[in-house]
Formats: structure tokens, C-alpha cells, sequence
């Protein structure tokens, strides 16, 4: 019930926010990451599957909560497949690679809302939803091109 609660406040109360912080930060990057039917757009829908797909696996030992090891375990995973294909020399990748676990250390404990030492999945969803809010700028309910890119956004 509790946590229930928490995910209908937590959505409620990202859906009225325009300002975001987590998911991808570049408008463009977040379609790319987001859009799984290829169509350019991200809906409510779609972009709630995703999260929920992300999630799942992520939680790799199926508690229903994100471990630190786990949350930053996925994203070494993505990170590692990125600095593949990089061509900066293996000092600069290191040096990238240090600096975006850090990153993720942090990033951990800032969603990690309540301290308990997991990420739960209230918390996870409002950091997207946030971020959907945040890029939906025409407030279409959906995430386009058709969205102008506010200017503290880089791809």
C-alpha cells in the first residue's frame, strides 16, 4: 500500500513538473534510447514499457528493488559496449570510464530518495518521468522532434 502511495505521488507529481534531471538529458539521445517502435516518437505509453523493461533488467536477482551493485553493474555494461567504439586512447577511456562510475555512484544515492539502500521502483519511475516531462515541451504527451529542445539541452 505504502508503495503504492509513494508511485502515485511520485507520478502525479512529475507529470506537473517541466524540470528534470535523470533518464537522458539531450532531447535527441533520449528519443534514440526511448523510442521503441522506430516511429521518432516516444508516447506515455512506450516510454512507460521501456522504463519498465529497463528496470526489470536491471534488477537482476528479481527482488523488485535496485541494488547499487546492480544499478551501476547496468550501466559499467552499457558504458564498457560505448568505450568500444570509442577511438580517445585507452588513458583518455580510462580516465572516462572512472570518471562515469563515479558518476553512476552518485547518481545511485540521489535516487535512492528514502536511504534505504535500493532503489524501488517508484523511484526509478519518477526520475524518468521527470526527464519525459522535461523534454515534452509542447506538452503533446509525447517526446519528438516536434519538441524544441530547451537550451540547457546537449546531444
Amino acid at each position: 500500500m505504502k508503495t503504492h502511495t509513494i508511485l502515485a505521488v511520485a507520478l502525479a507529481a512529475s507529470m506537473a513538473s517541466s524540470a528534470a534531471f535523470a533518464a537522458s538529458h539531450a532531447r535527441d539521445t533520449f528519443i534514440k534510447e526511448q523510442d521503441q517502435n522506430g516511429d521518432g516518437v516516444v508516447s506515455k505509453d512506450e516510454f512507460a514499457a521501456t522504463r519498465a523493461q529497463q528496470f526489470a533488467a536491471t534488477d537482476a536477482d528479481k527482488n523488485g528493488s535496485l541494488s547499487q551493485t546492480e544499478y551501476v553493474g547496468e550501466f559499467k555494461a552499457r558504458l564498457e559496449k560505448k568505450l568500444a567504439s570509442d577511438t580517445r586512447t585507452p588513458e583518455k577511456k580510462q580516465e572516462e570510464r572512472e570518471r562515469q562510475v563515479r558518476q553512476a555512484d552518485v547518481r545511485f544515492g540521489v535516487l535512492d530518495s528514502d536511504k534505504s539502500g535500493a532503489i524501488t521502483r517508484a523511484e526509478f519511475d519518477y526520475s524518468g518521468w521527470r526527464m519525459f516531462n522535461h523534454h515534452d515541451t509542447n506538452n503533446d504527451g509525447a517526446v519528438s522532434a516536434a519538441d524544441p529542445v530547451k537550451e540547457d539541452q546537449q546531444d
